[in-house]
């Protein structure tokens, strides 16, 4: 009987738990209302969704997240701004805290509000690349990038994180340089993140001319780090045509 009675509590507990858990989500997000979650590849394991935060161990700026956290449910129950900018905003501050789950779960819903936005996207990307959901990172990068190819920073930020972290997946990287080439042409911030992928690659030739039109289209702008490249992949083309020229 005693073990009926302990477990009743134990029961009661939980409901009262799963009660205060879900009226914390009401206040997080204003409504009770469920969105789809974005899906994670099934490549992906996420082992744990919390992380060290830009702010995780400096009370200061985690005492600064929080208040503007509070401003942003604020801003929410009173209808102040754009609901999609006030959960972009929560993400990232949940995403300076290290807390993974909330920040998956504002991103969520910015993007269940306006899925032909990029942005949400993005910040969802970077935070299962911190999470280490690379492959899922990868698909949100992409899917940024297709629901608006005409935002140069989105194709970067992309280009940026396959050049880490698939720079062997030679298919999916080119892909990406390649829609971002037919909806620029060239342009140096792509070229310079192609140069030293091609180079990585053993392409020195193609990567020294990356290189260069890089140059030429933005003069003065870190150009002699750009010819410092080049003349290193010169060297290392010259070696590379000494090495063939013996085994053959």
């Amino acid at each position: 009987m005693e073990t009926l009675k302990k477990t009743g509590v134990w029961v009661r507990g939980l409901v009262v738990l799963a009660a205060l858990a879900a009226l914390a989500a009401w206040i997080l997000f204003g409504s009770g209302s469920r969105v789809a979650a974005y899906p994670i590849n099934p490549r992906d394991h996420i082992a744990s969704w919390t992380f060290k935060g830009t702010y995780t161990g400096y009370p200061t700026f985690v005492a600064k997240a929080n208040a503007d956290l509070a401003k942003l449910r604020v801003d929410m129950r009173e209808k102040k701004y754009d609901n999609y900018d006030l959960y972009i905003g929560m993400g990232e501050d949940y995403d300076l805290l290290g807390n993974g789950r909330a920040a998956y779960n504002a991103y969520n819903h910015a993007i269940d509000l306006y899925p032909n936005q990029g942005l949400a996207y993005t910040d969802l990307a970077a935070l299962m690349s911190q999470l280490g959901a690379r492959y899922t990172a990868a698909d949100a990068y992409a899917r940024a990038e297709a629901v608006q190819p005409s935002v140069l920073t989105y194709h970067v930020e992309q280009l940026d994180f396959l050049t880490n972290y698939f720079a062997t997946d030679t298919p999916r990287v080119s892909a990406a340089f390649e829609d971002a080439s037919k909806q620029f042409g060239d342009i140096s911030q792509v070229l310079q993140i192609e140069a030293p992928w091609l180079a990585s690659l053993g392409e020195y030739g193609n990567a020294i001319q990356a290189y260069q039109r890089a140059i030429l289209l933005s003069p003065g702008r870190h150009v002699s780090g750009m010819q410092r490249a080049i003349t290193q992949l010169k060297a290392k083309e010259a070696q590379q045509a000494a090495a063939s020229s013996t085994k053959a």
